[in-house]
């Protein structure tokens, strides 16, 4: 009973630390952006152990982005000059042994200059309108 309880404890503790280091975007900011323009991904193990490349695709179609800046939370990069307008999930490149491709549940639009702007003013609109965050409640003291 032991063992089984201390396998499976091992088991999930093996579990968690294999899925802590896969790379996941949760965010890009802007949502809209113009060829060569900049956008950053937020999200979960994305430093350059993690992350190696990042692409923007559609419909099997792959474009590679120029990483500028990255980070274990985020990666600033820039979208090429030559990207056909339309809407793209993000795509990373795991580094290590055996890279894979992971296809990541975020989209960015690329899209003209009025339609970023158009997009910009749209959340801007959310942000402002979004309740402020709550402050943390302080910590009793302790006797």
């Amino acid at each position: 009973m032991k063992l089984t309880k201390g396998l499976i404890g091992l088991l999930a503790l093996t579990a968690t630390l294999a899925w802590a280091a896969f790379p996941r975007l949760v965010s890009v900011e802007p949502t809209a952006a113009q060829p060569g323009g900049e956008a950053t991904a937020n999200g979960q193990s994305l430093d350059a152990a993690n992350v190696t490349k990042l692409f923007l695709t559609a419909g099997g179609k792959d474009v590679e982005v120029e990483i500028r800046e990255q980070t274990a939370e985020t990666i600033r990069f820039v979208i090429p000059a030559d990207t056909a307008m339309g809407s793209y999930n993000l795509m990373v490149q795991t580094g290590g042994d055996a890279p894979t491709l992971m296809e990541q549940p975020v989209q960015l639009e690329v899209a003209d200059a009025a339609t970023v702007a158009s997009r910009a003013k749209e959340e801007q609109k959310l942000t402002e309108a979004a309740p402020p965050a709550e402050a943390e409640p302080a910590a009793a003291p302790v006797p």
